[in-house]
């Protein structure tokens, strides 16, 4: 049976037809499903900005599906690096070289120390105070190293007495009176006595790392932590 000229433009309407319908289809389903962004967030970095930043982004984006988790700088890096994150929130270096990456804010170092320590009760000291102190030092990618020859080139002698990665035991040893450290100055705790080291002015800077091909897939994300980031100190 052979198909009239009308016959033969009917089937190939159907056919244009089917197509859009298919092209649609597949359209709807990609806005049906969220967008995902995988964020890295610094494991060190204050509770209450990660959790202001993020609560605040997920309330402005709903059509954005969220995955984050904590981690070290360097398995920040690490996790970039093998595409397993689109962006992190971290400290930045010279080190980041190979990604593309964008200044948050700064934040000073300070001196932690116990409630009733001899320091607690001034505003601030200088690098010369802290001769033959007793020192919880903080590991990992930190400035502690930079506060160290800072005092080691003007013939200042600590003792350290403690050694860890972690904040919070850095917090309570120092709140125990085992020693003092060099702290963030947002992550304070009420046992614990923050004060200005005149002399030392060590940052420590934050800011979000991607790779480059990443960059349209985040470009919201990065404006909106720019506009929600907490003033420099």
């Amino acid at each position: 049976m052979v198909p009239t000229d009308a016959g033969e433009r009917l089937l190939e309407a159907g056919k244009a037809i089917l197509q859009i319908g298919s092209t649609l289809k597949g359209e709807l389903e990609t806005f049906a499903r969220p967008k995902l962004l995988r964020i890295g967030i610094l494991q060190s970095l204050s509770s209450r900005h990660v959790s202001k930043l993020l609560g605040s982004f997920r309330r402005a984006n709903p059509h954005v599906a969220i995955e984050m988790c904590d981690a070290s700088s360097e398995q920040l890096v690490e996790l970039l690096a093998k595409r397993q994150l689109d962006v992190a929130l971290t400290i930045l270096d010279d080190g980041d070289s190979k990604f593309a990456s964008r200044v948050l804010f700064k934040e000073p170092y300070v001196l932690a120390v116990p409630e009733d320590h001899r320091f607690a009760q001034r505003e601030s000291v200088t690098l010369a105070d802290l001769h033959d102190e007793s020192f919880i030092v903080r590991t990992g990618r930190d400035r502690f190293q930079d506060a160290s020859n800072a005092l080691v080139s003007r013939g200042i002698n600590i003792r350290v007495v403690y050694k860890t990665a972690q904040i919070d035991r850095t917090l309570a040893l120092v709140a125990a009176g085992v020693g003092i450290s060099f702290i963030p100055a947002r992550l304070g705790t009420p046992a614990v006595k923050l004060v200005q080291v005149a002399d030392m002015g060590l940052f420590r800077t934050f800011g979000l790392l991607w790779s480059r091909e990443r960059e349209d897939h985040i470009k919201q994300f990065i404006k909106f932590a720019e506009n929600h980031s907490p003033p420099e100190f």
